[in-house]
């Protein structure tokens, strides 16, 4: 997503070398900038201010940082000698405070070079262009891995303001821990070498770089390389309004888990185990709601806007930002246990640190380079490696040697759970969470260990998941059965069960009760649908079986309802999430499948894709499912192609009794060389959703290179005809397979010729000589004549084509440049005689009667367009021919910026042509140029017939019925409401114990 040196520049930068060379050793400190003998060229345009402003807040963002974890440190440490304590707790206040202003500072001077597209700026360069829209800045922000990570660090100063005026007590362990953290992100766009020799290590990426030290190139020996230079721009993909609000609620999420994490770490470090769960506990409620929402926005993207027909594709990315989740929400129970009974404390220590490491693991995967060609999400390699990796070793080793220190000290009743206890069986959800996380981890992690085994092995194959959809399905259908069983069952148990005999009848009438309704509503889904295996019956089972139980629990637990509203509303949405997957996943219906008619049609295509897609050709109706379904029309907007589709739905009468248009587009690289994105188009129902996009487009519709090479590869042949000929003429089609042809006969009639001729793709330009020409052109062997208007434009010294396809017949018809000689041919010797009128005089000429009717200060006239300032007139001349018809020509006359022009007007009747040349107002007279073309036999029109011009005007579309995806966002939508009510349920909490 960030490469060193991006698409627009490489044609000026082609005999350059980008890699990045070793720097001289100068130090244990270098900055990240080349030494160039070009350094002294005094170089104009560049905006070095804001860039100066840019590296000195990175500076001081890490000095504060560094200074906070310092003082924060010792606040805790000396927290038993309160004036000492209280003096490092102001130092570590004022500098993270200081280190939040640089931070702020940095992101305000980048969006300030963006929006002025200063392309001096690497970053700026890479990730910005002059047609990038202005809603999309902050996605170009965000796009490269430095904004991405100083989008972190925002956050991270965001929460940390807020735990200093609430944390209280736990303010200093906390930031120190936090503070902690933002050193680590904050190193990671330094862009500092340190060490001796020719080796230095490289630390961070430094967004405020100029293009010219970082790429050595022979641009960079001009002075004015700014005014030569053009901005990338970003990745087509990526422009969607979701890039807009995915990635910062995505990392609030990831923020946010530090909270959990520095509150563990801080009752670790000061050994107070029990007064932090609480405070611990809102933090995490917090985090657990807002990185699941930033996850199914992730999903909720991936179904709107990409193209491969559902919401999750188990991508290794993915996958590892669920995993941290999966951890928070199991560490989120322990800590439930924790509350109530006592238990758990070691555990919910362990879960609220293995959430934090796996954010940094999902970090380093993403941004290593490793999972490069494994998914699409990845970020390309950019040497931090060695730095994610001894951010990662340095929280592991912390959490490790803190919970083995305080491990004994940590207060574990001595009397063990219960199995008929709700923390029992809390506990052991907890741990299938883990279980599933950790066998989730294990299958993405396998590029990780390639690298490593490669590394000792040079000869090593790597396994990869070539399947990943059935590879995890088949462990996650049986982690969700557990997950359903045990949050329906738990509802109904106590904590601190010691007596379950007195409950154990009312928990049987409930438990009972909740499998017979389970069961009638398993049987009805099925009526709606197909469980193709006993696996996902079960799995439905246990999914309705979390559903009735808690709305059970919420309607029968008495003054308890409001405490477990939370609890129950996330395990109701589960249970309709899983109802929701099976719905959506099993069932989903490809309806875009006419395998007799498609057969053949589209090409290269294998048997599942003729299975899966259709061709539609333009305004041709095809069946498909219980829809009637056109290609109507397309629009192109800069790099988007948006197309069209109508689907009508009729009864068995034929009424249409439903009718809707639905839009998918295509985005065309900056090279319209390939089609870089499909954004599919869903048409929503309550009960399901109809799915559509473009599967494919012909080829001479995506790259603009194939089609003029396709165009100039076309069979044209020269034909001629007067107007109101018809000719006649064949062409031959070889008959593949055989060693025959087979002959197509064609007649054409050139029906009139038009000087101003319009065609669909012709924008007229000022100066423009355009003709057109339109004929009639028939197969023989069919009834339909086609009627087009083909045009030929002479601008300047270039000529434009503007040629017409007629899909119909595979033909293609367009003018040849010889029409000039046969329309014009004639003007060329033709001499002009000059005339002086009076208002009211005639003259006769060659036979003519021509008279000055007066003038037309409105004039109009094909060839003019009318600019301020202009004085424009034109000459009425009425012309009596010797025919004894009557005609009117309209020459003008035209002053523009002092300049005298004319244009000319006709009578191509007779051959006449008129210019408006002077006008004297002394003797009110005005000069005419008249002049007549010789007159004789009629030049033949040459035009040009190409019948091996393939159709183009069609789609591939591929069309998807989701019955039942809104149980599983509603679902989904449920689990994060009850996590924010609990959250919220507790803050009150705490207001009033206050």
């Amino acid at each position: 997503m960030n490469p060193e040196v991006s698409g627009s520049l490489r044609g000026l930068l082609h005999s350059a070398d980008s890699k990045e060379a070793p720097l001289p050793a100068v130090g244990p400190l270098i900055f990240d900038q080349r030494l160039y003998s070009m350094q002294d060229i005094q170089y104009v345009g560049e905006h070095l201010i804001p860039g100066h402003i840019g590296q000195m807040a990175i500076m001081l963002g890490f000095s504060a940082a560094l200074l906070s974890t310092i003082a924060y440190f010792f606040a805790t440490q000396r927290r038993d000698r309160v004036a000492e304590a209280a003096n490092w707790l102001r130092i570590g206040r004022f500098s993270f405070l200081l280190h939040g202003i640089a931070i702020f500072t940095l992101i305000g001077t980048m969006f300030y070079l963006m929006i002025n597209q200063y392309y001096e700026y690497q970053y700026v360069q890479a990730h910005v262009s002059e047609d990038l829209p202005m809603k999309y800045i902050f996605s170009a922000f965000w796009e490269g891995q430095e904004g991405s990570f100083l989008l972190w660090m925002f956050w991270h100063i965001v929460l940390g303001a807020v735990l200093m005026a609430t944390g209280k007590r736990w303010e200093a362990p906390t930031l120190s821990l936090l503070s902690s953290v933002q050193v680590f992100l904050g190193s990671m766009i330094l862009g500092v070498y340190v060490g001796f020799g020719d080796d230095p290590m490289r630390f961070g990426s430094n967004p405020m770089m100029l293009l010219r030290d970082v790429v050595d190139a022979p641009i960079f020996q001009s002075a004015d390389y700014v005014s030569q230079i053009t901005g990338t721009g970003l990745n087509p993909l990526l422009q969607n309004y979701w890039m807009t609000i995915h990635p910062p609620t995505l990392f609030l999420g990831f923020a946010s888990t530090t909270i959990p994490f520095a509150y563990a770490i801080a009752a670790l470090w000061t050994n107070e185990h029990k007064s932090w769960l609480k405070p611990a506990l809102r933090w995490s409620l917090f985090s657990g709601a807002i990185l699941g929402i930033g996850i199914l926005m992730g999903g909720a993207w991936a179904y709107e806007a990409l193209s491969f027909g559902g919401y999750w594709a188990w991508d290794p990315v993915e996958n590892m930002s669920l995993v941290p989740w999966l951890f928070l929400i199991a560490g989120i129970h322990t800590n439930l246990i924790a509350n109530a009974t006592g238990h758990s404390i070691r555990s919910t220590h362990v879960f609220y640190s293995l959430t934090f490491i796996f954010i940094l693991y999902s970090t380093f995967l993403t941004r290593s380079g490793v999972l490069g060609d494994t998914s699409v999400h990845a970020f390309t390699e950019m040497g931090l490696e060695t730095q994610l990796i001894l951010l990662i070793g340095f929280y592991v080793l912390l959490a490790a040697v803190l919970i083995g220190k305080r491990y004994g000290s940590i207060p574990s009743p001595k009397k063990e759970e219960a199995t008929a206890s709700r923390e029992f069986w809390m506990f052991i959800g907890s741990l299938v969470l883990l279980f599933s996380g950790l066998i989730i981890s294990a299958s993405t992690s396998l590029p990780v260990y390639n690298k490593i085994m490669t590394y000792f092995d040079p000869n090593y194959i790597g396994r990869v998941i070539t399947d990943p959809i059935p590879h995890y399905n088949k462990y996650q259908i049986w982690i969700a059965v557990f997950i359903s069983l045990l949050s329906g069952i738990s509802q109904y148990l106590r904590f601190r069960e010691h007596n379950f005999g007195t409950q154990l009848r009312k928990f049987g009438a409930h438990t009972g009760a909740a499998i017979a309704i389970s069961g009638l509503l398993t049987y009805l889904t099925t009526l709606w649908i197909e469980m193709s295996a006993w696996q996902y019956t079960t799995m439905l089972f246990f999914g309705w079986f979390t559903v009735v139980t808690n709305v059970d629990h919420l309607f029968t637990s008495g003054k308890a309802q409001l405490k477990m509203a939370g609890s129950a509303v996330s395990h109701v949405g589960f249970g309709l999430m899983i109802i929701g997957i099976l719905a959506s996943g099993l069932n989903q219906e490809v309806i875009s499948n006419n395998t007799f008619v498609m057969e053949g049609l589209i090409e290269g295509a294998t048997e599942d894709q003729l299975r899966k897609n259709v061709i539609l050709f333009k305004d041709s109706p095809l069946i498909m499912g219980d829809y009637e379904v056109t290609y109507v029309s397309d629009t192109v907007s800069q790099f988007s192609r948006t197309f069209t589709v109508n689907y009508k739905r009729r009864d068995a009468s034929g009424e249409v009794v439903e009718e809707f248009n639905l839009y998918p587009n295509i985005l065309y690289d900056k090279s319209f060389t390939k089609v870089a994105a499909s954004n599919p188009s869903t048409k929503r129902y309550l009960d399901r959703d109809i799915f559509t996009h473009i599967a494919s487009l012909p080829r001479v519709e995506i790259d603009m290179e194939y089609r003029k090479n396709r165009e100039d590869s076309l069979n044209y042949k020269v034909h001629e005809a007067l107007i109101g000929e018809t000719v006649t003429f064949q062409d031959t089609v070889p008959i593949r397979d055989q060693d025959t042809f087979y002959v197509k006969r064609f007649r054409a009639e050139l029906v009139s010729i038009d000087r101003d001729p319009s065609h669909p793709d012709y924008t007229r330009e000022e100066g423009d000589l355009p003709i057109g020409a339109t004929l009639r052109i028939q197969r023989m062997d069919e009834k339909e004549t086609h009627t087009v208007q083909p045009v030929l434009v002479l601008r300047g010294q270039m000529l434009y084509s503007y040629p017409v396809q007629i899909n119909d017949i595979s033909t293609k018809v367009r003018l040849s440049e010889g029409i000039f000689d046969a329309v014009f041919g004639r003007e060329v010797n033709m001499e002009y005689q000059p005339f002086t009128f009076k208002e009211g005089n005639q003259i006769t000429y060659n036979g003519h009667t021509i008279q000055f009717a007066g003038f037309n200060r409105n004039p109009e006239h094909e060839s003019y367009e009318a600019q301020e300032e202009d004085i424009a007139v034109s000459a009425m001349i009425s012309i009596q021919g010797k025919d004894g018809q009557s005609y009117m020509a309209q020459p003008l006359y035209l002053i523009r910026g002092s300049r005298p022009l004319n244009l000319k007007d006709e009578v191509p009747e007779l051959g006449l042509h008129f210019r408006f040349t002077g006008i004297d107002p002394e003797n009110e007279t005005v000069e005419v140029m008249i002049g007549q073309a010789e007159t004789g036999a009629e030049h033949p029109i040459p035009f040009e017939v190409a019948t091996d011009s393939l159709r183009a005007d069609y789609i591939v579309l591929e069309a998807i019925k989701f019955p039942g995806i809104n149980l599983f966002w509603i679902g989904s939508l449920m689990m994060m409401v009850g996590l924010f009510i609990s959250m919220l349920f507790r803050l009150r909490q705490r207001r009033q114990i206050a």
